[in-house]
């Protein structure tokens, strides 16, 4: 599953920040935001596997800001156009995500939810027992 798209860096940075990270000479500049935008997105599936089950069955609104700064860090690292602002962003993008697995963030909307079992009233694959009572407690007088 891919998180982001071209049209979506566009919108968010503009046509110029797309420009500006492709490498001069690049025969297919779209196919490389394309491999790049995969790559960020394996990346972010590989954070958040430890929570959920990958690929993802839809692309959450949440992760699409981490998949295009983590895209773009890569596009930028590859030809040494790399700044700060970048590598800030990819930073934070990698926290979010680190967030996510080990579940201290969610996925906004797109937050899958646990099936309620009807008959035992507890979410589904979870189940509660206990032993019969051994001791029990008298009452003093």
């Amino acid at each position: 599953m891919i998180y982001a798209t071209r049209a979506t860096i566009a919108e968010i940075y503009g046509d110029d920040f797309l420009t500006d990270l492709t490498p001069d000479g690049v025969a297919d500049p779209d196919a490389a935001i394309d491999r790049a935008l995969v790559q960020a997105s394996a990346e972010i599936d590989g954070w958040i596997s430890a929570r959920y089950k990958t690929p993802l069955a839809s692309a959450p609104k949440t992760l699409e800001r981490p998949c295009i700064d983590i895209a773009a860090y890569i596009l930028a690292n590859s030809h040494a156009r790399l700044t700060v602002t970048i590598e800030d962003r990819y930073k934070y993008a990698v926290d979010f995500a680190k967030a996510i697995g080990a579940g201290r963030a969610g996925l906004g909307d797109a937050e899958p939810s646990a099936a309620v079992d009807t008959s035992t009233g507890t979410a589904a694959g979870a189940d509660f027992s206990a032993n019969p009572r051994r001791f029990g407690v008298r009452a003093r007088g």
